[in-house]
């Protein structure tokens, strides 16, 4: 048995004086003292750690940008001990076959736990394996797909799923590939695109919008539907980070959509934070031709705690947004401190800031967006029990387990 002993958040009661027994990996008490005489003092607070449930880890298909290990080292160094994976992947992960493939490659790189998504295409509902597949939801994307089809296929898995179906709400008809010169031509080529996509989609309990970037489509989500944000679209816009480096899908857009997002964000009307973590090396970005995403799984949540340390944030938001939330709209038992929930754990010191350092990041793109900005990292991070990150530095080489199994 572990003992974790500290200032502690538990979720309706705030950060409490706590001592937390583990047993095989999971929270067998939550005591406010302990005789246990074997216990580890936490330096600052321990946080439930965080669920990222929007990822690309490259991995099959482009371990030049990413793979299991990279990507899962860079989530723990940042305080997340969860993932899920897009699938868009080479191949796509949109069969059973892909989906095991996929799944064997992470339970031998990953020392975070995670989840994958199923790409939406024809006659997916019609598969023997829709209803069993352990998958942790299924994912719409609009390339390469006239918007009837890409409607109607929304609505056909709405219709039938029993998990989330989450979509990249960018609106077939209303996406453009005019050249671009400067980072805001990328903006004008889909200035609209969002907010016509939201207006259109279907109102669902199971839909869930990804990555939110307009306060026009803030205004359009469909009722019933769940959503999240990424601190890209909360803190970079236009003005700050106009290079084509910066080139991400849906767009960066002004100050203006950055405060209505935010704002949300803090209300809860966004209630999930993910960090859309989209790696690409340097020479691509740097390219005549840049592809679209930035790294973001190892900063999410240390600019978020920066955000609170700077008292424009609650960290009782944070910790919802980052844990409680996404595991709730996932329908896992998870992002709490409390008896039962599986011990993933950090230990953050809000007096410690630093600025972000490239070379002590771990992806394999080896860039961010946020260089220099102020951060706060976890000093300690725990999955299930185990200490798997010590001061940004990894001291787990496997672990990782299927979520959903």
């Amino acid at each position: 048995m572990s003992v974790f002993e500290g200032k502690a958040w538990i979720s309706k009661q705030g950060l409490v004086d706590v001592s937390i027994e583990v047993e095989n990996g999971y929270i067998s008490s939550v005591k406010k003292t302990s005789l246990e005489p074997k216990k580890e003092k936490a330096q600052g607070l321990i946080l439930p750690a965080a669920l990222d449930m929007h990822v690309h880890f490259r991995d099959p298909g482009y371990p030049h940008k990413e793979d299991w290990k990279t990507g899962s080292e860079s989530a723990a160094c940042g305080g997340v001990t969860a993932v899920v994976d897009m699938p868009n992947t080479n191949p796509f992960t949109s069969d059973i076959s892909s989906f095991k493939d996929k799944e064997q490659i992470a339970k031998s790189k990953s020392i975070v736990d995670f989840g994958i998504g199923i790409n939406v295409e024809e006659n997916l509902t019609e598969q023997d394996w829709f209803g069993t597949v352990p998958a942790a939801f299924w994912k719409l994307y609009p390339y390469g797909i006239s918007s009837d089809d890409y409607f109607r296929l929304a609505k056909e898995v709405l219709d039938k799923t029993k998990k989330p179906m989450v979509v990249h709400c960018e609106h077939p008809d209303y996406m453009y590939n005019n050249p671009l010169e400067k980072l805001s031509d990328h903006t004008e080529n889909r200035l609209v695109a969002e907010e016509k996509c939201l207006a259109s989609m279907p109102s669902s309990e199971y839909l869930h919008v990804a990555h939110l970037s307009t306060a026009n489509g803030l205004k359009n989500l469909p009722p019933l539907s769940s959503t999240e944000v990424c601190p890209h679209h909360l803190l970079l816009n236009l003005d700050n980070c106009s290079s084509l480096d910066c080139k991400v899908d849906p767009p960066l857009r002004n100050v203006s959509d950055n405060t209505s997002l935010y704002d949300a964000y803090r209300n809860g009307k966004i209630p999930i934070l993910a960090s859309d973590h989209a790696p690409h090396t340097i020479e691509e970005k740097k390219s005549d031709t840049p592809p679209s995403g930035m790294p973001g799984v190892e900063t999410m949540v240390p600019l978020m705690l920066q955000e609170v340390v700077e008292n424009r944030l609650d960290l009782g938001r944070l910790v919802n947004s980052m844990a409680e939330a996404p595991a709730t709209r996932l329908g896992l038992n998870r992002g709490r401190i409390e008896v039962g929930q599986p011990a993933d754990l950090m230990f953050v010191d809000l007096n410690n800031t630093v600025k972000i350092d490239i070379d002590n990041l771990h992806s394999r793109s080896n860039w961010s967006p946020f260089e220099d900005w102020n951060a706060v990292f976890p000093h300690k991070v725990f999955r299930r029990g185990e200490l798997i990150s010590e001061n940004s530095e990894v001291v787990s080489n496997s672990g990782g387990i299927n979520l959903f199994d």
